[in-house]
């Protein structure tokens, strides 16, 4: 249940301007230290949520909103630019439903995302859906539909799970966007103008069977669609900029197939569209002119060592297209080496180098500018540099900072992580990241450490030098960590990705344990005192560690880990396309089905020798709670030790703070207890 109320108290209205520091609470002083006691910072300064996230700007660049969090409470926010109170305007303390993202329609009203689980067909899903409320709090209003349903005898109301993807936000316009409005039981999605002000909907385009995502041109008519068929694979279409006959672009089976083609958006020209494809294996960008039967491509933006990501910035008033806004923007470790921004219009060119030169050694990411084109938003972090969000003024050459995410966590005292190339034992180039408590560089001759083995999730995903909380937590209890950048994992062109495909606990696997031999060869890690730890994929890769290498793990530890990869894939199989893409990625249910059997820790629970730690949410809608009870249930048949922590009403992604503090928690207590370190 959404709710409003005034949290006037515990936001602390009146916080100084730049939202820099939270008030501290008087504190009975502690007694002094003895000098050789090592002192752990608060694992309260880890666990925490981002102080506040997902900030956006105005269209006239004078207010700011944002997701502010304070313990399991999350508020939409809102604030003059130049300083004064901050006025709550929507809370939810995270039990029932998420904030996923607020934005201004207009100067006074904002649009509002909200995700929660639901169940549909007895399967567990993440539904969304949409509010406006005005800047002051006031005028909230429902933006959700739902459709009579003729098929039933009481009449009941049907709604659609995801109702949040907005088409277009009509810069300029102030009261209506273009939204997604898919078909509660049909496979079919069409577009809507939505005011609102009101709620008021009206059609631009009718439901299509089996489309994906609309896109409009910069004159706001829809004029791509992708498209997606259980048995054709993918297709995109587009039609004219005066209408007339869709036609078919490009074709291709899978989101892995190399003749893959992304639309991303067009041009001011109608005629050009911007997609992603591959160039030289890797993910770059093109423009496409569409007037050309041809479809000829020009290589806008391309990356010598990784994927270019991210999605094109635009200037509102003009509807000019930049460049490419690189990485995932707000979160925790967004973007890193991979998450810079690629501009190509040459006064914001010539502004991202101004903004390089100025905080060098991050990514510094344009994520939103105002109506005016002077006023923007910016997103900078980096190694030992937690995110900042920054207001700048193009006339007057100035960027101030607005606020610190992690505002405890001051740069001087974090570890950082340093990056490693070596090669897997068939030879395949692997980039590792090796972050080391705080004052201690590799090669610098100390006694080996206690290491936590650290593989990332997805495993659709990669790490990189950016600031995350994981890292610097396990450095500051004085574990080295090690992250591996194993075969499978995205950002390294397709050809590595594709290396990944099906092999989960084979090849996949052995690059972890590679790496971890590296840093034991060299005495960067204490062969004897290491723990590997993940969550989602991680996690799987942390039991299947300790199943398939038992003696080089003192201790394993899984979040939200799968262990039985044939019900992973049953489970897939509810939604559409999931068994296909479930398949192409892990295995064969019935084909491979003695491969997954070998490969889920489940099945394979007597080989484990280390204890483990399980820690799940209830209501996961990524990984099954069951996968982790199946998990504690052979491991205590097979006279393991385990211990089972079960998050009630927790979700894949640690979203409410209690739960991240309880896992952060129970992570260190397991630590210290198997690997000694107190």
């Amino acid at each position: 249940m959404l709710y409003k109320t005034l949290w006037l108290l515990m936001l602390g209205v009146g916080l100084p301007a730049a939202l820099l520091a939270q008030p501290k609470p008087e504190s009975t002083p502690e007694p002094a230290t003895p000098p050789t006691a090592v002192v752990r910072p608060p694992v309260e300064h880890y666990a925490a949520l981002p102080l506040l996230s997902g900030m956006s700007l105005s269209p006239d660049g004078q207010r700011i909103a944002v997701l502010y969090n304070q313990g399991d409470t999350t508020v939409v926010a809102t604030r003059p630019v130049a300083g004064g109170r901050l006025v709550p305007v929507l809370s939810t303390d995270n039990t029932r439903q998420h904030f996923n993202w607020a934005r201004w329609v207009g100067n006074d009203r904002l649009v509002v995302s909200l995700r929660f689980p639901g169940q549909r067909y007895f399967t567990g899903t993440v539904e969304t859906r949409l509010v406006s409320v005005k800047a002051d709090g006031g005028g909230l209003l429902d933006l959700n539909r739902s459709e009579r349903n003729p098929n039933s005898a009481t009449l009941g109301r049907r709604t659609a799970q995801l109702q949040d993807r907005v088409v277009d936000w009509l810069p300029g316009d102030g009261r209506h966007v273009l939204l997604e409005q898919p078909e509660a039981e049909r496979d079919a999605t069409g577009v809507v103008k939505l005011n609102v002000e009101t709620g008021g909907r009206t059609t631009v385009l009718a439901p299509a069977k089996g489309a994906r995502r609309w896109i409009a041109d910069a004159q706001h008519r829809v004029r791509a669609g992708l498209f997606y068929d259980e048995l054709q694979g993918w297709e995109v279409r587009a039609v004219g900029p005066d209408g007339g006959a869709w036609r078919t672009l490009w074709r291709f089976k899978s989101a892995r197939d190399d003749a893959a083609v992304w639309p991303m958006g067009f041009d001011l020209d109608p005629q050009l569209l911007y997609v992603s494809a591959l160039h030289q294996g890797r993910r770059a960008v093109f423009g496409v002119r569409l007037d050309d039967p041809a479809l000829p491509r020009q290589l806008m933006v391309s990356h010598p060592v990784h994927d270019v990501d991210g999605g094109l910035l635009r200037a509102p008033g003009t509807g000019e297209v930049l460049g490419v806004a690189g990485g995932e923007v707000g979160g925790d470790a967004s973007g890193g080496d991979g998450g810079d921004s690629f501009l190509w219009s040459p006064p914001w060119q010539a502004l991202q180098k101004g903004l390089n030169q100025a905080l060098p050694g991050r990514a510094n990411r344009l994520f939103n500018i105002a109506q005016d084109g002077k006023h923007f938003l910016m997103y900078s972090s980096g190694n030992r540099q937690p995110g900042q969000y920054f207001y700048g003024d193009r006339e007057a050459g100035t960027i101030a900072l607005v606020a610190d995410t992690y505002p405890e966590l001051a740069p001087a005292g974090l570890a950082g992580k340093q990056q490693v190339a070596v090669k897997a034992r068939d030879g395949l180039p692997l980039n590792l990241f090796v972050t080391l408590p705080a004052g201690r560089r590799l090669g610098d001759g100390g006694a080996p450490l206690p290491l936590v083995l650290l593989p990332h999730g997805g495993p659709q995903s990669r790490d990189d030098v950016d600031f995350d909380t994981w890292t610097e937590f396990l450095a500051s209890r004085g574990l080295a960590v090690l992250q591996v950048n194993f075969r499978g994992s995205d950002g390294y062109g397709s050809a590595f990705a594709a290396a990944g495909l099906k092999r989960w606990g084979l090849e996949m696997q052995d690059d972890l344990t590679d790496a971890l031999q590296w840093a034991v060869a060299q005495r960067v890690a204490d062969g004897g005192r290491v723990c590997i730890v993940g969550a989602s994929y991680g996690g799987y890769a942390a039991l299947m560690g300790a199943v398939k290498t038992p003696e080089l793990y003192r201790c394993a530890i899984s979040f939200a880990g799968v262990s039985n990869l044939p019900d992973l894939i049953l489970t897939q199989s509810d939604f559409v396309g999931g068994r296909e893409a479930a398949e192409a990625m892990i295995g064969r249910f019935w084909g491979d089905r003695e491969q997954l059997r070998a490969t889920s820790p489940a099945l394979q629970a007597a080989r484990i020798r280390a204890p483990v730690l399980l820690v799940h949410g209830t209501v996961d809608r990524s990984v099954p709670v069951e996968q982790s009870q199946q998990m504690a249930d052979a491991l205590r048949s097979a006279g393991k030790t385990v211990r089972y922590v079960e998050l009630d009403g927790g979700d894949h992604h640690l979203s409410r703070q209690a739960h991240r503090l309880t896992f952060f928690r129970e992570m260190e207590a397991f630590l210290d207890q198997h690997l000694a370190l107190r």
